[in-house]
């Protein structure tokens, strides 16, 4: 299911602005024109560049390429999940309900088509927190680390997955150091990197991340209503159901009640409350810090999720069959079959057909990228032609680009034309009048934005606008307009 529903997606969608970045970060690193990623501002931990680098070597320049990481870590994610539910509570039946979450999730289904650190980030803290509650603590330090190669807010994961090893409850020194040891390892592997990048001239990867979200600070008590709306629209979406929703922020608060005042200690109950304290606390912080609110943030939440929905169904198929023997002794059915024997596997069959029909809309929209989170959804269908058409002009040929340079980065890394960006119409009209007779010119424009201003600044300057392609997205609407700049009095002419 997981992977028949995240094909159609990763086949259909274009590049979004960050994910054709992140391609040409790659493409920067893996033919050798810039191994440190010293000449470009770079924001991200160097795991992401450095993989795709890799897969193209190995599969070539495609946007499917690109995704291949993501599609590996969306498809790890659902086994990953499953493991971690039946290790965390030694019940084998859990897995299956976990893993059927994380499968139909939309949340998990649309970033896992995408080119974003974000699937790999979760992927290897995931995989983190299976190795730890395993007691393999080295390994489990060491994925931690790597999460925060991938991305910066990857470091969510070193204190839960450090928690799982000293929940194991033996040799707590022991674990711990190992578990420090190995996570400063593939820590202080990118540290060493960024340290290269300074010294090539560039600026610190972690203060271009902080610049980037505008500097990380509490938000202003005027903010707090504002931003608990937006991400509580957020949160709604990871599974984008209303029944499980409901479920989950009823069923949570009742794990955590039950734990804290159960009169006995139980393992099981100090998970649940491990677990629901990590949502919270995730949660809390990209409320009261200042990080946009932006989707994406939000998928480390999924797996955990998953694990506590299947705890909640195993805890309602438990309520349920104490309720089945006390009806059968109230009725004094003693003596009659007991049916409430094999309820374990019953109950899971149960569980997973109603996730499987409550989540079913829900994926099959998200497979048809008609819910908004992940990556692009039509927005830049016909890129792939604007930039095919780009890339076959003569060597030389300018083309300006003002809302699609990250795009054109990519696309055309192999091309012989000349990117130049313009930052307004008068800039534009003025480099058309000095150089326009040597190179042929070409601009386009998304279809949300207007070509008046530009013509009426290159019209001063005896210039116009020829079109030459207009692309279309999924829906036949168009997406993208391409035009060739020329003298007023040669508009006529073509390519």
């Amino acid at each position: 299911m997981a992977w028949a529903l995240r094909l159609p997606p990763a086949l259909q969608n274009r590049l979004h602005p960050d994910e054709a970045l992140y391609g040409y970060w790659g493409l920067l690193v893996g033919q050798g024109q810039d191994t440190w990623l010293a000449q470009v501002p770079v924001y991200k931990p160097p795991l992401l560049p450095y993989l795709t680098a890799g897969v193209q070597l190995l599969f070539g320049d495609s946007e499917f390429t690109l995704r291949l990481p993501g599609l590996a870590a969306g498809l790890l994610m659902v086994a990953l999940t499953a493991a971690l539910a039946r290790l965390l509570y030694r019940q084998r039946w859990l897995a299956t309900p976990a893993a059927i979450v994380v499968a139909l999730s939309p949340f998990a289904i649309l970033f896992s088509v995408t080119v974003f650190p974000d699937p790999l980030m979760v992927v290897l803290g995931l995989g983190a927190c299976v190795a730890a509650v395993r007691g393999r603590t080295g390994l489990a330090g060491l994925l931690a680390g790597l999460s925060l190669a991938a991305k910066q807010t990857g470091l969510a994961w070193a204190p839960l997955a450090l928690v799982l090893v000293l929940i194991q409850g033996t040799e707590l020194r022991v674990r711990t150091v190992r578990f420090v040891i190995w996570f400063l390892a593939a820590v202080g592997a990118v540290l060493v990197w960024d340290a290269v990048r300074v010294r090539h001239g560039a600026q610190s990867f972690w203060e271009s991340g902080i610049a980037g979200y505008g500097g990380l600070r509490l938000i202003w008590p005027h903010e707090l209503p504002a931003r608990l709306l937006d991400w509580s629209a957020l949160v709604r979406l990871l599974l984008t159901s209303p029944v499980l929703n409901i479920v989950l922020l009823f069923g949570l608060p009742a794990l955590a009640w039950v734990a804290v005042t159960r009169r006995r200690f139980a393992r099981e109950g100090l998970v649940d409350l491990v677990l629901v304290a990590f949502l919270v606390v995730y949660v809390v912080l990209h409320w009261l810090l200042a990080f946009p609110v932006w989707d994406r943030y939000l998928l480390p939440l999924v797996p955990i999720v998953a694990v506590l929905g299947a705890r909640l169904a195993w805890c309602a198929s438990r309520v349920a069959e104490r309720l089945a023997r006390r009806l059968r002794q109230s009725r004094g059915l003693q003596q009659a079959p007991d049916l409430s024997r094999g309820w374990a596997s019953r109950s899971q069959m149960i569980a997973g057909s109603v996730l499987v029909l409550t989540l079913a809309i829900p994926a099959v929209r998200a497979a048809r990228s008609a819910i908004a989170v992940g990556g692009d959804h039509g927005v830049f269908d016909g890129i792939d032609q604007v930039s095919a058409f780009l890339g076959d002009l003569p060597e030389g040929s300018v083309v300006y680009h003002h809302w699609l340079g990250w795009h054109y980065r990519y696309h055309l890394f192999r091309a012989r034309v000349y990117l130049a960006y313009w930052p307004e119409p008068s800039w534009l009209a003025q480099d058309v009048r000095a150089f326009g007779a040597n190179e042929p010119r070409y601009i386009a424009f998304p279809a949300w934005e207007s070509t008046g201003r530009v013509e009426r600044a290159l019209a001063r300057e005896g210039y116009g606008l020829t079109s030459v392609l207009t692309a279309q997205t999924r829906k036949g609407e168009d997406s993208f307009a391409l035009y060739r700049i020329l003298p007023l009095a040669d508009r006529g002419a073509t390519r």
